[in-house]
């Protein structure tokens, strides 16, 4: 038989796991509000993260799974430094993207 302190001290451990797991609710990001100088001083993430993330989504909307390695090796650094450049620090880093990639 447990004894009740050792039973309401299981009862609080769980309580104190179960109040964890709610607290390490998941978080979201709008990837469309990430600025390029968030971007390229990892503000949100590993920049790499957020190419991989927008190379996906632009590949979706053609409606293509395929996305060519060196080429997406190839335009990682090309938009890290178009986001460099003073005049579209403030913009959003898709928006450059798009810019940058049109008709790819």
């Amino acid at each position: 038989m447990i004894p009740k302190r050792g039973l309401l001290a299981c009862a609080f451990a769980l309580t104190i796991a179960a109040a964890a797991s709610v607290a390490s609710a998941q978080v979201t990001i709008d990837v469309g509000q990430i600025t390029c100088a968030q971007f390229v001083k990892y503000r949100v993430t590993n920049p790499d993260n957020i190419a991989i993330w927008l190379s996906g989504y632009s590949h979706g909307r053609q409606s293509t799974t395929v996305v060519p390695r060196e080429e997406f090796k190839e335009n990682i650094p090309k938009l890290k430094r178009a986001c460099m450049m003073p005049e579209n620090s403030a913009l959003p880093v898709m928006q450059v993207a798009e810019k940058l990639f049109a008709g790819k």
